[in-house]
């Protein structure tokens, strides 16, 4: 994928580079026929040759087709480079270059209350979800960010795996989605929400019919007056009366119509970008039946959602008549112009409005898609997991951890379940049990996404994640680390007992390393007894080789374990980990020796190393 994606941008950049290079000699050329009209304009006032005067509209001409040219290509220079920059992104991607990737933001500051979100990073940087295409749109971003947080039902989720699937190799039009998109980046979700609101809501003018009436029929009356005086019918200039009466209308109620205006028209960053998304997204390839639907819910009556956008745009342009001091006055008196434009609005309204929301989430889905297939096409060796209503365990061949580059990423092959069982994993300090319960969760969240997981093979019951790993404590709020791990793990529990569609999965990382051994032992085999009364299944992680030995635990659990490689030599202590889940207990630990690497052990010499996978994900510590 790396050539295809370097290939594609040094194509798109150097045509970006000829259009620019085109833009500056436009640019020159403007400037040329620019001064020349000055100067044919100049030599025709000293001598008043119609010869001078001629070039000098000739010239005129000329500079005007410069600059339109000159602003299509500027257009298309712009175009070619978002569209060099989809790829350089999808170069960063496969490079995990978390810095340089735009990253989604989650829908709170603090996500440490949601089940699994900050302990799997699923936002923020370096994130989950900075392994998919960027999503421009705050539609589009809502959709993911509910994809991420709450999984949807199990027939969901396969409908969406078979539009990422269609969409996986599409990269062209992918591309382009980032470029149309990318205008609807600086939109707000506050001013679409707004903007749904106006087109949702009833009609100002529509709930008073005398007043339109009167829109019609003093125009009326003030043409055939003005006809009949014309016609020398009459001497008397009658037409004034009406026109008085369109003038008193419009004092009136002018206030009034022109907030509608501007309730309607003040989120004009909707309407100069939407429109193309929209356009986009109804096109959007491939034949799976999401699409299908979703591609129908982008037209009302025959006509497309872009279109009934650009004409609503049209009424826009029509309404601005209103900031001209010149010209607003006498077209209102004499037509009551702003009553008719919104009239013609309101008809809009009840013809369009009340679909526009689902426009929006329309494309907003077809948009969060492909943001997956990204991750599809990325990834051709990762597998679409299959959800199984009838699966009593999680069953995954060769998982990784998807935020570690392929290169370096050591897979393994992990089952957790039946339902009432754990698998308990030891195993010493930086062994990589704690990228293993990330391994799972993340996987476990792509998975109810939609999208690829980063493994040959899994499946999996529908699955409630709950995760304990990162926990803080409060000074303002008085609550110690121990307090901060109990409040977790009631959490924790209490979700398993209102599970009832779906298999409560924990994952707890140290459980309740706030307190003595003693006390951690049996508060921790008190919370695992009530998760494997509650039938949940899930993995706990723990150096306490004892936890296995109580009777509930021992007769529950799967036991697996990581272990090190430790050599020295005249240079001193070396460690090394191949990071690969073993049966059974550990046998080892290493703190003693990572004490006497760095140099704190009583009689140490030279300082040793450790080595293994070097990148570990920050802000996660290592396992």
């Amino acid at each position: 994928m790396r050539g295809v994606y370097t290939a594609r941008e040094a194509g798109f950049t150097a045509a970006a580079e000829g259009l620019a290079a085109r833009g500056r000699v436009l640019m020159t050329a403007r400037l040329i026929a620019f001064g020349g009209a000055v100067a044919a304009g100049v030599v025709w006032e000293v001598r008043g040759s119609g010869y001078w005067l001629g070039a000098a509209i000739v010239l005129v001409a000329v500079f005007v087709a410069l600059v339109l040219e000159h602003r299509r290509a500027a257009r298309a220079e712009a175009w070619q480079r978002a569209l060099a920059r989809a790829n350089r992104m999808g170069l960063q991607r496969l490079a995990r270059s978390w810095a340089e990737l735009p990253a989604v933001r989650p829908p709170a500051p603090d996500m440490r209350a949601h089940p699994y979100a900050d302990d799997l990073d699923v936002f923020g940087r370096p994130a989950l979800t900075q392994l998919l295409a960027p999503v421009a749109s705050p539609t589009g971003r809502h959709v993911l960010q509910q994809w991420f947080l709450s999984p949807d039902s199990p027939p969901a989720v396969r409908l969406r795996q078979d539009a990422v699937r269609a969409l996986a190799p599409e990269l062209d039009w992918r591309d382009e989605l980032f470029a149309v998109a990318s205008d609807m980046r600086a939109v707000p979700l506050s001013e679409i929400d707004a903007f749904l609101a106006w087109s949702e809501s009833p009609g100002w003018l529509s709930a008073r019919p005398l007043l339109m009436w009167c829109a019609r029929l003093i125009p009326l009356t003030t043409i055939v007056l003005a006809a009949a005086q014309v016609a020398g019918t009459t001497d008397r200039a009658l037409w004034l009366v009406p026109v008085v009466a369109a003038a008193l209308l419009s004092f009136r109620f002018a206030h009034a119509a022109h907030d509608e205006f501007n309730r309607a028209f003040a989120r004009e960053g909707v309407l100069h970008a939407m429109p193309s998304l929209l356009a986009h997204t109804a096109a959007a390839p491939g034949d799976a039946k999401l699409l299908d639907t979703l591609r129908a819910s982008l037209q009302t009556d025959g006509t497309s959602a872009a279109d009934q956008l650009a004409q609503l745009t049209r009424l826009m342009r029509l309404s601005e008549l209103r900031f001209s001091s010149m010209l607003h006055f006498p077209v209102q008196t004499l037509t009551l112009w702003d009553f008719h434009v919104l009239h013609t609005l309101e008809r809009w309204k009840a013809r369009a409005g009340r679909h526009a929301r689902q426009w929006l989430h329309a494309a907003g889905e077809i948009e969060a898609c492909a943001a997956l297939a990204a991750t599809a096409h990325d990834h051709p060796d990762w597998a679409f997991p299959v959800i199984d209503e009838g699966a009593t365990r999680l069953d995954s061949k060769a998982l990784g951890h998807p935020m570690i580059p392929d290169d370096r990423c050591v897979r393994n092959d992990v089952e957790v379940g039946p339902r009432g069982t754990l698998l308990l994993v030891t195993g010493s300090n930086m062994s990589g049990k704690s990228t293993l319960l990330r391994a799972l969760g993340c996987n476990v969240v792509l998975a109810q996404a939609g999208a690829p997981v980063c493994a040959e093979s899994m499946t999996i019951p529908p699955l409630a994640p709950f995760t304990s790993g990162r926990i803080r404590d409060s000074l303002t709020e008085g609550v110690s680390l121990f307090l901060a791990e109990l409040q977790r793990m009631r959490a924790v529990v209490d979700a398993a007992r209102g599970m009832t569609d779906r298999t409560l999965f924990y994952l707890l990382d140290e459980m309740l390393h706030g307190t003595n051994t003693a006390e951690r032992r049996i508060a921790a085999r008190t919370v695992i007894e009530h998760l494997l009364e509650q039938r949940a299944i899930g993995v706990v992680t723990t150096h306490d080789l004892s936890l296995a030995d109580e009777t509930t635990i021992a007769q529950n659990a799967v036991r697996a374990h990581f272990t090190e490689h430790v050599t020295r030599d005249v240079t001193g202590v070396h460690m090394d980990f191949d990071y690969l889940l073993r049966p059974g207990l550990a046998t080892s630990s290493n703190a003693l020796t990572l004490l006497e690497i760095v140099g704190l052990a009583r009689g140490a010499g030279a300082a040793g190393s450790v080595s293994g996978n070097p990148d570990w994900i920050a802000p996660p510590t290592a396992p």
